[in-house]
Formats: C-alpha cells, sequence, structure tokens
C-alpha cells in the first residue's frame, strides 16, 4: 500500500505504510528500497541513503544494491564507507571495467594514488577506451601503463 500511496503523491500515507511494513518485515529487501525511494523523492536524502545502504547489507551479492549503496555513500562523503561497498562490487564481477573505475576514484579521493592507479589500469585493460577512466588516470599524473 505505502508504493501506491506514494504514487498517488500522497506521502504521509505512504510513509505511514512503509514503516509498518518495515516493522513487520525488517528484513525485507525491497521495503527498505520502496523506503528509501519515497524518502528520496521528498528529498529527504540523508535518510534515503541508509536505506539503500541496509538492502546492500541484507544482499550482498547483489551487484546493482551494492552499487546503488556505494554511490549513495560517496554522495554523502562517506568515503571509506563507500570504499568498502566499492570493493565489494569488485569482487562481484571482477571483469565490470565501471566497477574498477569506480573503486578507482574513491581511493582516489581518499589520496591513495597508487591504488586508484591500479584500479584504473585493471578498468582500461578491460575497457581500454573509457574516457572516464582514461581523465581520471591522467588527472592522477600518472602513466595509463606501468
Amino acid at each position: 500500500l505505502g508504493d501506491i500511496f506514494a504514487r498517488l503523491s500522497q506521502w504521509s500515507e505512504a510513509e505511514r505504510f512503509q514503516r509498518a511494513a518495515l516493522e513487520a518485515q525488517p528484513d525485507h529487501i525491497a521495503a527498505h528500497l520502496s523506503y528509501g525511494t519515497m524518502l528520496a523523492r521528498n528529498r529527504r536524502t540523508e535518510e534515503a541513503f541508509q536505506y539503500r545502504v541496509k538492502a546492500a547489507e541484507l544482499a550482498p551479492e547483489d551487484y546493482a544494491l551494492v552499487m546503488a549503496a556505494a554511490s549513495s555513500l560517496r554522495l554523502h562523503d562517506r568515503k571509506l564507507e563507500a570504499e568498502r561497498w566499492y570493493r565489494q562490487a569488485v569482487k562481484l564481477r571482477p571483469q565490470e571495467a565501471r566497477a574498477h573505475t569506480n573503486l578507482g576514484a574513491i581511493l582516489h579521493l581518499l589520496g591513495r594514488t597508487q591504488e586508484a592507479a591500479n584500479s584504473y589500469r585493471e578498468a582500461l585493460r578491460l575497457q581500454p577506451d573509457d574516457l572516464t577512466t582514461l581523465s581520471n588516470l591522467a588527472k592522477l599524473g600518472v602513466p595509463a601503463i606501468s
């Protein structure tokens, strides 16, 4: 019912039902995602990201949830926590260039230049012409090939 009320923009009713769903089933992944989405739509992003992270904690093998949690944490300047989830994404999909690029980016933001360069290089090995990764590596001032 919470989703229906949310689609109707009846936010207080939507929230009431979303909270009830979470109380009834605190480990229900979809309930966390749905509530987080509703909060984000209402510009309550500080609360919303916590539900994305909880969904990833409940399903740490789900690549999409892991990436969503990592991105949400990065956007809230929680870099060390984001790093943990980006590393999980790389573990889940080691052949996914984007996972390596994102890990490289968070390492770059953390000032860990060599680790960032290694992640970017792995991304480029998987997807040699990726402009984002090439640009990020250039910002580090290190060559694409070590």
